[in-house]
C-alpha cells in the first residue's frame, strides 16, 4: 500500500497540540484504511529529542543497515495512536551545521543566523538534514510501497518536508498548527528563522493547510508578502516554469482570502482550512459520580462560593490569564470563585499571586501550580459554571472542544455543563456562536482583549440560568457535528492529499508550460474532485453500515 510520509517533531512525550493532533488522527486513519475508505497508510517520522528520556523508544530493526554506516545517526521506534512511528536522532558538527545553514539559504532563503546557537534549533537542523536520507532508505527497502505524499507538521518539520520533496520526488502538504506572527502577537522578528520557514512553505508546498479557516487565512494574509520577497530573491536562480508556478500560487492564495465558508471548512486549489477533532468516547463515559466529585473539589477549594470559573492552560501572555484576572476583579460577584491551573515557575506564580492580592480578590481566587490529570480535568470541566479560555491568539483551540465535550457529558446525565467563554480569535471565532454554544469576547483590535468586555460576558454567563441551560445543550450539539469527528476529518485530509498530488503533477508531470487560466481550471477540478469523493465515501459508508446490519 502507498504511504504518506508524516513528518512531526513532538511525538516523544504526550505534551502539546502536535502530539494530540497526531495521536488522535492516527486511529481514525487506521480505521479508514481497514474499511478501505482511504488507500494510503501513514509512515510516521518524528524527531528524537535527546533532552528527554527514551521512555518506550527502542532501536528500530528496520533501519539497522542505515545507522550502521552513519555513526552520527540513530533511529528508534515506538507506537503512538496505534501506529508504529520512527524517531530520528542525529547530530551535526559545527562545520556540517554551517554548511546546512548555507543550503537552507541558497535553496529557500531561510536565514539561520539568529537561531544558530539555539540548542533546539540545532536538533531540528539535524532532523531536517537526515529525514530525506531516512525516507529514501525506507523507499529503497520497500519498492512496492511508494511514498506518494509528504505531510509536514508546522514550521518545526517544514524544512524536512522541503528536502524530502526534493529527494524522493513526492508532493508536499504543509500544515500550520500555529504561526510566528500569532505567537509573537503581531510583532515578529522579520529575520526569525521560524517566520522565514513559514513563508517558504507558501513557496515550496504543493498545498498549505490550516487547522481552521481563520488560521489558514491569517497565515496567508501575513506571510504572502514575505513569501513574494523570497520568490523575488530566488527568481534569477530558478527556471521560468517555477516563476509561473509561484505566480499561480499567489493568485490562489489571494482568491482563498476572499472565500467565505458555509460552516467550518474550505478546501481550495492550493490552500485550505479544516478543523481539528476530538474523541468523545471518554467524555460520554464520564459518570454522574465523577461530575459530582468535580463539584465537591471546587467547593473544597472555595467553600463559600456557589459558582465557579475555571481556567486550565499554559502560562503565556497570549492565553489571557492576566486579562481573566482583571476581568474577574471587575466582575464583583461575591458568589463566584476563580480557579486557575497552570504549570508556573516561581517567578510566574509570584507575579500572579501578587496581582491577585493587589486587586483585593485573594479570597476569591485559587491558583493550582501544575497540570491536572485527565480524569480530574474532565470532572472539573463538567462541574464548573464557566470554562474561561480568553486567548489573544489561538489557531484552533483544542480545549474549546473539551469544554463543549463537557457540555455533552453533563447533558447525558441531566446536569448543566459549562458555558465556554473564549477570545474572539482564530478557530474559536468559527466554533463558538454567541448565546448558542458559548461566548466569544470581541477583539477591539487584533490580539487586544478588553477585560471589561470579558467581565460583562462572565456576568451574563453566571447570572442567566435559562440561558446557561440553553448554551449547555447547544455545546453538546455542536461538539457532535461531523466537523470534529476524526473519521470525517481523515476523509477531508485525503482530499487535500489528492489536491497536493494534482498540483505537483500539474507543474512537474509533463514538463510543459501551462496556460494563464490555470487557476480557474483548478477550481473546476477541485469541484469535480469533491463531488466524486463525496459519492465514493457515501457509497462506502452505506456498504459499511449494511455489513454491520
Amino acid at each position: 500500500m502507498k504511504k504518506v510520509l508524516f513528518l512531526v517533531t513532538e511525538l516523544q512525550k504526550p505534551v502539546g497540540g502536535l502530539y494530540r493532533y497526531a495521536t488522535e488522527l492516527f486511529p481514525a486513519w487506521k480505521k479508514a484504511v481497514g474499511e478501505k475508505r482511504v488507500n494510503m497508510e501513514p509512515l510516521v517520522l518524528s524527531m528524537r529529542d535527546t533532552g528527554a528520556p527514551l521512555g518506550d523508544l527502542k532501536p528500530s530493526d528496520e533501519f539497522t543497515e542505515f545507522v550502521a554506516t552513519r555513526k552520527e545517526v540513530k533511529v528508534y521506534e515506538a507506537v503512538r495512536g496505534g501506529v508504529k512511528c520512527y524517531f530520528l536522532e542525529a547530530s551535526l558538527s559545527d562545520d556540517e551545521r554551517n554548511a546546512f545553514h548555507k543550503e537552507l539559504w541558497e535553496k529557500f532563503r531561510i536565514r539561520s543566523e539568529k537561531s544558530a546557537q539555539w540548542d533546539f534549533y540545532q536538533k531540528l537542523n539535524a532532523f531536517w538534514k537526515y529525514a530525506p536520507a531516512v525516507a529514501e532508505f525506507w523507499q529503497q527497502k520497500h519498492p512496492k510501497e511508494q511514498i506518494a505524499v509528504i505531510d509536514a507538521q508546522d514550521w518545526l518539520a517544514f524544512p524536512a518536508g522541503f528536502l524530502c520533496k526534493e529527494k524522493i520526488k513526492a508532493p508536499l502538504n504543509c500544515r500550520f498548527h500555529s504561526g510566528e506572527v500569532g505567537r509573537s502577537l503581531g510583532k515578529p522578528d522579520l529575520e526569525n528563522a521560524a517566520l522565514l520557514i513559514e513563508a517558504a512553505a507558501l513557496q515550496e508546498a504543493d498545498y498549505v493547510q490550516g487547522v481552521s479557516i481563520s488560521e489558514a487565512k491569517f497565515e496567508v494574509f501575513n506571510l504572502l508578502p514575505l513569501k513574494q520577497n523570497l520568490t523575488a530573491e530566488l527568481a534569477a536562480l530558478r527556471p521560468q516554469k517555477w516563476k509561473q508556478e509561484q505566480a499561480w500560487k499567489d493568485e490562489c492564495y489571494e482568491e482563498f482570502m476572499l472565500l467565505e465558508p458555509e460552516d467550518l471548512e474550505i478546501v481550495g486549489a492550493c490552500v485550505g482550512g479544516i478543523t481539528n477533532g476530538i474523541i468523545l468516547d471518554d467524555w460520554r463515559n464520564v459518570t454522574p459520580e465523577r461530575i459530582k466529585f468535580g463539584k465537591t473539589v471546587l467547593k473544597k477549594l472555595l467553600p463559600d462560593k456557589k459558582k465557579f470559573i475555571v481556567f486550565i492552560g499554559r502560562a503565556e501572555w497570549r492565553k489571557g490569564i492576566d486579562h481573566l484576572i482583571d476581568a474577574f476583579a471587575l466582575l464583583r460577584d461575591s458568589s463566584a470563585g476563580l480557579v486557575i491551573s497552570s504549570r508556573l515557575s516561581e517567578e510566574e506564580y509570584q507575579k500572579y499571586y501578587s496581582k491577585i492580592v493587589s486587586l483585593g480578590i485573594a479570597k476569591d481566587v485559587v491558583i493550582y501550580n501544575g497540570w491536572i490529570e485527565e480524569d480530574l480535568k474532565k470532572s472539573l470541566f463538567c462541574a464548573c459554571d464557566v470554562l474561561a479560555l480568553p486567548s489573544l491568539y489561538e489557531p484552533f483551540g483544542l480545549v474549546t472542544l473539551e469544554g463543549l465535550a463537557a457540555d455533552l457529558a453533563a447533558e447525558l446525565h441531566g446536569f448543566v455543563g459549562p458555558i465556554v467563554v473564549v477570545g474572539g480569535t482564530g478557530g474559536m471565532r468559527e466554533v463558538i456562536k454567541n448565546g448558542v454554544n458559548g461566548f466569544k469576547v470581541p477583539m477591539e483590535h487584533e490580539f487586544e482583549l478588553k477585560p471589561s468586555l470579558l467581565a460583562r460576558i462572565l456576568h451574563i454567563a453566571l447570572s442567566n440560568e435559562k440561558l446557561h441551560g440553553r448554551i449547555s445543550a447547544g455545546g453538546a450539539r455542536r461538539v457532535q457535528q461531523k466537523y470534529f469527528d476524526w473519521n470525517y476529518i481523515i476523509e477531508r485530509v485525503f482530499e487535500i492529499y489528492g489536491q497536493a498530488a494534482a498540483n505537483y503533477e500539474l507543474w512537474r508531470g509533463n514538463g510543459k508550460t501551462l496556460p494563464r487560466k490555470t487557476s480557474e481550471e483548478m477550481r473546476r477540478e477541485v469541484s469535480r474532485h469533491q463531488s466524486m469523493m463525496k459519492e465514493v465515501f457515501h457509497d462506502a459508508m452505506k456498504e459499511a453500515q449494511s455489513r454491520k446490519g
